[in-house]
């Protein structure tokens, strides 16, 4: 149970980020709310609950374990690939984070609903072996070295 009354006006943001995926439908809130909102598109369905959080950078260890409650509820929704599960979390700010439920965990999600480590993100390249370098670079980067430390400013005049 929440303390307080909901939060509109992230409920309201959510939706303007709801349309851009498929038909919205605000659902009313009370007590029983099982969502806050419903988006239908020609593939799926998702039931989505929307929360604020003053940690918006948590891990979604942190994430699950500070809405076990809010996740199991939206558990109750039977599983398949035309009803998704999902959890959106927000900043004071206007943030959103967006989580997919599945019987394993929390998936993160962009605000299309694509998983985020199927984006095609650009990370660093990871370097499996060692690079060679010549002894003739070590050599002259070390005679720059040098050099630099031998200038007049250190010089006593």
């Amino acid at each position: 149970m929440t303390k307080g009354r909901p939060a509109t006006t992230g409920i309201d943001d959510a939706v303007v980020i709801a349309r851009k995926r498929g038909c919205v439908m605000r659902i009313v809130y009370g007590l029983e709310s099982l969502s806050d909102l419903v988006i239908r598109t020609a593939s799926y369905v998702a039931f989505v609950k929307t929360r604020r959080t003053e940690k918006i950078t948590a891990t979604i260890q942190e994430i699950e374990h500070a809405y076990h409650n809010l996740i199991a509820e939206l558990r109750l929704f039977p599983v398949s690939a035309q009803i998704l599960r999902e959890l959106w979390i927000y900043s004071k700010h206007g943030t959103y984070r967006f989580f997919r439920i599945d019987e394993a965990g929390l998936i993160e999600v962009d605000r299309d609903g694509m998983p985020v480590s199927l984006r095609g993100e650009i990370t660093a390249p990871v370097v499996t072996e060692e690079l060679p370098v010549k002894d003739e670079q070590i050599s002259h980067g070390m005679a720059e070295t040098e050099s630099r430390s031998s200038s007049p400013k250190d010089s006593p005049s």
